[in-house]
């Protein structure tokens, strides 16, 4: 009988094991995301001379949106994060990444830096307030640059986009983000040159 109540009881923790197991294996696996570009990396192995020099100082991320999963807003009030879709480094270090590389394209007059390597032509403080999904079915992209000149006069350009996600899902959401931006930085940088 002992011998019956083991092995009844080995049978019963296999089969709770296995069941363990087999709901771990099911969770979710996490999805990591970058900003994308279509624009041309800059391969120049040629020296070049400028004398504007565009300093990126700061890139300042909303709270809620500093956070290592990607936001959307569900309804008018409320905003989750998600826990599977993450990004894959800092919001913040994704966007000055992008704004160095795509303004160094954009302006191919002006050295771009997140590094003061002089006294730069004009200073970048860039704020983001969104820059997240939406409930409308929209990424949203809002903040402002603020820039500063040699001379030390200071201008603020705010912006706000809605860009209209072309499918559902984290990897729409995430190109539309991306698409959103490069229009914003081409802004950006046709205001530099008027």
């Amino acid at each position: 009988m002992v011998k019956i109540i083991r092995y009844l009881i080995s049978i019963v923790v296999a089969i709770s094991l296995s069941l363990l197991v087999g709901c771990s294996s099911n969770a979710p696996s996490k999805s990591y995301f970058q900003l994308a570009s279509d624009l041309p990396e800059q391969t120049s192995h040629t020296m070049k001379k400028t004398q504007h020099f565009i300093w990126i100082e700061t890139v300042d991320v909303a709270n809620f949106l500093n956070k290592p999963g990607i936001v959307l807003q569900t309804d008018d009030i409320k905003y989750v994060t998600a826990s599977n879709h993450l990004w894959a480094s800092t919001l913040s270090q994704q966007l000055q990444d992008r704004v160095v590389q795509d303004l160094s394209v954009f302006l191919p007059d002006y050295l771009v830096s997140s590094k003061s390597l002089s006294t730069p032509t004009l200073t970048v403080k860039l704020f983001i307030d969104g820059f997240h999904g939406s409930y409308s079915g929209d990424a949203l992209i809002k903040g402002r640059w603020v820039i500063t000149d040699s001379h030390n006069n200071i201008e603020t350009k705010p912006f706000e986009r809605h860009v209209a996600l072309m499918t559902n899902g984290y990897d729409a959401l995430v190109k539309a983000l991306s698409k959103g931006w490069q229009e914003e930085e081409q802004d950006f940088a046709n205001s530099i040159t008027r």
